[in-house]
């Protein structure tokens, strides 16, 4: 384990890792988090929400720093409130590819995000559930054509859970164009080929300026699980799912509203 505590970057997610069941920031979690920077350590996240269901959590956090967000696809600097990089889709063949699995699953929607808005198609009650729990409200369209062609972060997929199997097989036929996963069992995400977490912590590491830290990252769902195993140190809350158990160098005891991410900043400053 590292001894000079200062060169640690922990990098988190924020839904069911760092973010209590109720979207709040617990107090165990902010004080490990206060005690990790008086030790000269630096904290980020790294969450697959975008922006505008992002910004409003970067004052309680005490974020100051340049953070991932839409899962690896941007790192916004929050002190600077400035976008330092970011991978856009396709938006034409990206279309084609939205209007295909539409048709095919009209249960499921499609909810299309930009630097400026979030739009989105099929409205269903999965996305609702996603307004409610991310913060946000996006612009609802009738159709894909009223969507705006330019700068398309990402594309999260709302859909009822047992839809979810045929609806990733159906994607796979076009995972060359794009990155699929699923980050929720009623989200899929597809986002610029090669964009991942594990790349945008890469480039969060020399956005700081820290190429010689020791990484931490932290979380419990599939699209955590390329971050993990780029960081030097990985750990999940105990409600993490097995796959990510499994490449963990530390699973707590606790869950997500328990504290997970303070007891593993514990263990970090004490080891």
């Amino acid at each position: 384990m590292v001894k000079d505590k200062s060169k640690i970057v922990f990098v988190s997610d924020m839904d069911g890792t760092l973010l209590s069941a109720d979207k709040t920031l617990s107090k165990r979690n902010a004080d490990a988090i206060a005690r990790l920077r008086e030790a000269g350590g630096i904290f980020a996240v790294a969450t697959g929400r975008v922006l505008q269901a992002t910004e409003h959590y970067f004052k309680p956090f005490g974020l100051e720093c340049p953070v991932i967000l839409c899962n690896g696809g941007m790192i916004y600097n929050c002190g600077e409130k400035k976008v330092l990089f970011a991978e856009y889709l396709d938006s034409k063949s990206a279309r084609a590819t939205v209007a295909e699995l539409l048709e095919k699953f009209p249960q499921v929607c499609a909810e299309i995000c930009t630097p400026d808005c979030i739009y989105d198609v099929q409205i269903n009650e999965q996305e609702k559930y996603h307004w409610k729990i991310g913060g946000f409200t996006a612009k609802v369209c009738d159709s894909l054509d009223e969507v705006p062609e330019d700068k398309w972060c990402k594309i999260l997929f709302a859909m009822p859970e047992n839809i979810m199997p045929a609806f990733a097989e159906c994607a796979a036929a076009f995972s060359h164009e794009a990155e699929f996963f699923s980050s929720n069992p009623i989200f899929f995400e597809m986002l610029p080929k090669g964009c991942t977490k594990g790349t945008a912590l890469e480039k969060l590491i020399k956005a700081l300026g820290r190429e010689d830290a020791y990484t931490v990252a932290m979380g419990d769902f599939n699209n955590d699980i390329q971050m993990l195993q780029y960081a030097d140190f990985a750990a999940c809350p105990s409600n993490a799912i097995d796959e990510v158990k499994a490449i963990c160098d530390l699973v707590c005891s606790s869950d997500c509203t328990q504290g997970a991410v303070a007891e593993a900043i514990d263990y970090i400053l004490i080891k």
